[in-house]
């Protein structure tokens, strides 16, 4: 997928010049839906920082303790907490999130939130389809400075076709040439270029 791809040549640069430590990303999947909210999101951010950054503070451990004692799992409260914490001690952190547009809505939003306030010192870079570029600029209350890219026709036709070949290994009697090719040329005549935009921040504030 255009996003995935363009967003993997990305997160692979900045691990090559930063080092894998200084580097934490996201993947969002509308099929993953359920497990992919705010509160595991950041956890998989804050996971990857307390495992490579060379030194986790006092206070960190002690609430870390605490959610341990009580045999709870952590809020987002307390990772949004222990990220303030944790970022300002940290040289330089990137976050990357491709795909946000795949969220969902509430989600995306509560998300969009906790950058605009925990990731205060991150360098952020984000990915979306324009559709909800509103939303983001809105909650993130930044002026957006966005690349623009668009996917071609043989693109999107090449990723649909990846799709629908992988379903039909699974279940090869529920599609034939014909009906693949109907669904090909609606969702291609829909798609306008599928864009996409690219978000690049040195800082949130």
């Amino acid at each position: 997928m255009l996003t995935s791809t363009s967003s993997s040549v990305v997160i692979d640069d900045l691990i090559t010049r930063h080092g894998e430590a200084n580097v934490a990303y996201v993947y969002c999947d509308y099929r993953d839906q359920t497990s992919q909210t705010v509160v595991n999101i950041l956890g998989s951010v804050l996971r990857h920082l307390l495992i490579t950054t060379p030194y986790v503070p006092e206070t960190i451990i002690t609430i870390l303790e605490s959610i341990k004692k009580k045999n709870q799992r952590a809020e987002t409260g307390d990772i949004s907490k222990m990220l303030k914490l944790l970022l300002p001690q940290l040289d330089r952190t990137f976050l990357c999130l491709d795909a946000l547009d795949e969220l969902e809505h509430r989600t995306r939003f509560t998300l969009l939130k906790a950058l605009r306030t925990e990731f205060g010192t991150a360098r952020i870079f984000l990915t979306w389809r324009s559709y909800i570029e509103p939303e983001v600029s809105g909650a993130l209350q930044v002026q957006l400075e966005a690349i623009r890219i668009a996917a071609d026709e043989e693109d999107i036709r090449g990723f649909l076709i990846h799709e629908i070949e992988e379903d039909m290994s699974i279940n090869p009697g529920d599609m034939n040439e014909q009906l693949r090719e109907e669904i090909l040329e609606a969702i291609i005549s829909k798609a306008g270029g599928m864009y996409v935009f690219y978000l690049f921040s040195a800082h949130l504030f």
